[in-house]
This record gives C-alpha cells, sequence and structure tokens, in this order.
C-alpha cells in the first residue's frame, strides 16, 4: 500500500464534500479529526478514567433481592411492597416457597395502633421488617399485611417460605393483621380485606377451610396470637363465609 502524508484541515473539509478516495491511513486520521472536533467545546473535561473490568473468574452474586416492580399480578387491589420498603431481602437466608397448602393469619401483637391513613400504616410494616430482620430472618416473615384502612400490603414475596409458624412455614402462607387484638378489636375495614386476601389465596391455590388456621391453633406455636378478639372474628368468618367458597374439601367442614 502506498504511503501518504497525514490529511490537513483542507482535506477534512475535502472529505465532508464527499470525497471519497481516502486511503486507510487518511481515513483513521480523520477519524482522529472528528475526535477532536467533539473535544473543542468551550469546557474541556479531563483525562477519562481507566476502565475497571470485571474478574472473569468471579460470577456475580447479588447479595440482595433486587427491586421489582408491580408483582401482585395476580391480586391487584394489593399495595406493593416498592410502596413501603426501605430495605431488600436475604436470599440467602430465606428457603423457595413449597406449594401453599395452609394459610395462617396473625396479629402483629405490638401496641395497639389505630391509624387508618397510608403512611402510618406503611411505617408500621416496616418496622416490622426491621424487627423480623433483627431477629436474623431473611426479611418480614409474613407474606400479607392488612392495615385498619383495608389496605393489604405486599410482605416477603410469595416465592419465600414465610417466617411466622415455629417448624411450620412449609407451604404455610402468613397474613397479618396490624395492631393487637388482646387490647383491641379489627375494624371493619380491616376483616373485609383479609376476609378477601384469604379468599383470593384460597381460590388461588385451592386451600380448603380446613387449612385456614390462626397463629394459636397450631399445635407447636403456644402463642396467644392473633389475640381474643381477631380470634373470634376468624371463627366467625370461617363458619358463615370461607366454608362456602366452592372448593374441594369445604363440604367436609360444613358438614361437620
Amino acid at each position: 500500500m502506498s504511503q501518504q502524508s497525514e490529511p490537513s484541515p483542507t482535506a477534512l473539509d475535502a472529505a465532508l464534500r464527499g470525497v471519497t478516495a481516502v486511503s486507510r491511513r487518511g481515513f483513521l486520521a480523520f477519524g482522529g479529526l472528528l475526535a477532536v472536533g467533539c473535544a473543542t467545546q468551550p469546557t474541556r473535561t479531563s483525562k477519562l478514567p481507566d476502565p475497571i473490568w470485571r474478574d472473569p473468574g468471579k460470577a456475580a452474586t447479588p447479595a440482595v433481592c433486587p427491586p421489582v416492580i408491580k408483582r401482585n399480578t395476580d391480586f391487584k387491589f394489593v399495595m406493593d411492597r416498592e410502596l413501603w420498603c426501605r430495605g431488600e431481602c436475604v436470599p440467602a437466608m430465606m428457603n423457595p416457597m413449597l406449594p401453599p397448602k395452609y394459610i395462617t393469619v396473625h396479629h402483629d401483637g405490638m401496641s395497639p395502633f389505630l391509624s387508618t391513613d397510608q403512611s402510618s400504616s406503611s411505617a408500621r410494616v416496616e418496622m416490622i421488617r426491621c424487627g423480623h430482620r433483627s431477629k436474623g430472618w431473611g426479611d418480614i416473615g409474613y407474606h400479607y399485611v392488612v392495615d385498619r384502612g383495608g389496605r393489604v400490603w405486599e410482605g416477603r414475596e410469595i416465592k419465600w417460605q414465610g417466617a411466622h409458624v415455629k417448624n411450620e412455614n412449609e407451604g404455610n402462607i402468613g397474613i397479618c393483621c396490624m395492631g393487637n387484638f388482646d387490647e383491641q378489636s379489627p375494624s371493619d375495614a380491616q376483616l373485609q380485606a383479609c376476609q378477601r386476601m384469604v379468599e383470593c389465596l384460597m381460590g388461588k391455590y385451592r386451600i380448603p377451610v380446613s387449612r385456614v388456621k390462626t397463629h394459636q391453633e397450631w399445635a407447636s406455636a403456644h402463642t396467644a396470637c392473633p389475640g381474643r378478639s381477631l380470634q373470634r372474628e376468624m371463627v366467625v368468618m370461617r363458619q358463615k363465609t370461607l366454608a362456602y367458597l366452592p372448593i374441594p374439601g369445604n363440604d367436609d367442614f360444613i358438614a361437620v
């Protein structure tokens, strides 16, 4: 290949006017002039930082669950986790969820809670999560949390086994109602939302009413959860409403 001299600024002008017979070396110089042209702005930039190369011998393993938006495609009334959560779950501290076959209802058992606004409720869910994380759990233990205003909040993502009934978490969906129901009563809106959530889960996973329990009804639990007033309401809810859902196994419960 014949050698040619570096193109001058006039050569660049000629190239821009449509000259096509440019040698390989001249073409590279042309690209270099364009790069210089981009840099010749009123404010010059300093030397670009050196690239950071990923170690090819180490796979990228996220330490926390990546945030996901709009997970609740099945239950559109459920408030997304992103609306309350100030941290992420730790997958290494959790087990994958087995096919759901139980639903367990709880109260949070903290101080009485009377607020119905969204901001107070979201702060309460985050408080519960922080308490559970401080125990060394990978996330909030419940899958759903129901507030006094009738909102249902997404807790631990359903793909992860919960942490809400000792030794009985496999295939067990946890629902928590905000408040202490040894010291207060659930609101009507809260009961309606809890019932709606339970009905949706029973229908989706074909869980009969005989497998809808409260925390104290597990023999290994040794607890007063979900408190006297919510326990009474759950007994009535199962007998008068949940037992009549068209789910296999419910007829046996009605017969009893």
